[in-house]
């Protein structure tokens, strides 16, 4: 069965890459339909204590999604201004400082001294911001923009929702950069070792095709971390890579006995497959372990890459052999 598998594949390889890259729309689809969570708190245990006051926080007080804003070196009338233009930003429920609770018109050195103390530091003031939704979301992370623009350079946001948007705006911004470098070191690496440099372009060409697969079929789970989101593509390159060499070799080696490179490649699937199955469900194993972590970011993690490294397999066996017979003659 497996050799009449094998043949088949090797026998129409134009087809099998046509559908390779067909299925690309889907998984970028699937891609783009997925959402990245970068609240990390959803993931702790809901029975741990930290975890139940944080859903109290929510509800029913509204108020898991507070920042704190800090002026330094301004006049009253400025914050006084600032907060009001901050309470009218869509997404933020409430904005707190001194004049919202004794007015603009009195003088700081008359305010009470539990008032000072609470709202000024030396030249300093602080606003408590709230928002209507929770920290991670996508509204809040929209309000805490839009509350950015309306200060200067004079102000700064500080707590969780402000740091959750930091680190998805930096996760975003920096994820291409070093998965472009991964692909860019991998390729180095195995040009200084292989004896055609266009063998690695075939190589990266399947193992991304298996990256694309695996962030697609993510839409299934509804959502992942953006920790998973970050390591995800990088780390099954790593790991499949093996897989894709080792096809390869097993289809020179099978070179020597056959005149048809068609032939040649079907006997490397069939023999190499086993052998490729064994390595993989060990590797799955390991990453399935991950989801016995209390901490369900481990689910989230073992899932992904234990697909990602199945859809390896899947990719070596089936689709690099064809990409490999359309570039055997430039490769050669």
């Amino acid at each position: 069965m497996l050799n009449k598998i094998a043949r088949a594949l090797t026998r129409k390889p134009k087809l099998v890459v046509t559908v390779a890259v067909l299925l690309l729309i889907p998984s970028l689809l699937g891609t783009a339909a997925t959402r990245i969570n970068y609240d990390i708190l959803t993931y702790l245990p809901p029975q741990l204590d930290s975890a139940k006051g944080e859903a109290l926080l929510e509800e029913p007080f509204k108020s898991a999604a507070t920042t704190m804003l800090i002026v330094k070196n301004m006049p009253p009338s400025y914050t006084n201004e600032l907060r009001r233009k901050i309470s009218d930003v869509p997404g933020v429920s409430n904005a707190v400082w001194v004049s919202s609770l004794v007015g603009i018109q009195v003088p700081t050195d008359m305010l009470s001294d539990d008032l000072r103390e609470k709202f000024f530091s030396g030249d300093s003031t602080i606003m408590i911001i709230q928002y209507d939704m929770p920290g991670a979301s996508a509204q809040t992370m929209k309000a805490i923009d839009q509350v950015r623009r309306l200060a200067n350079k004079q102000c700064f946001l500080a707590g969780l929702s402000v740091i959750v948007k930091d680190t998805k705006d930096l996760a975003d911004r920096e994820l291409p950069v070093y998965v472009t470098l991964a692909v860019v070191f991998s390729f180095v690496a195995m040009s200084l070792t292989m004896d055609s440099w266009l063998l690695p372009v075939a190589l990266l060409l399947s193992t991304g095709l298996a990256i694309f697969y695996n962030m697609g079929t993510n839409v299934f789970l509804g959502q992942i971390s953006y920790i998973t989101n970050a390591i995800a593509a990088v780390l099954q390159l790593g790991v499949t890579m093996d897989f894709s060499i080792f096809i390869y070799e097993r289809y020179k080696e099978e070179q020597a006995h056959y005149e048809d490179n068609r032939d040649a490649m079907a006997k490397a699937i069939a023999s190499s497959f086993l052998a490729l199955s064994i390595s993989s469900l060990t590797t799955v194993a390991g990453f399935l372990s991950l989801c016995f972590m209390r901490l369900r970011l481990g689910l989230d993690i073992g899932i992904v890459m234990a697909k990602g490294v199945a859809l390896g397999i899947v990719t070596s066996v089936c689709i690099l052999p064809a990409i490999l017979l359309e570039f055997d003659k430039y490769i050669d």
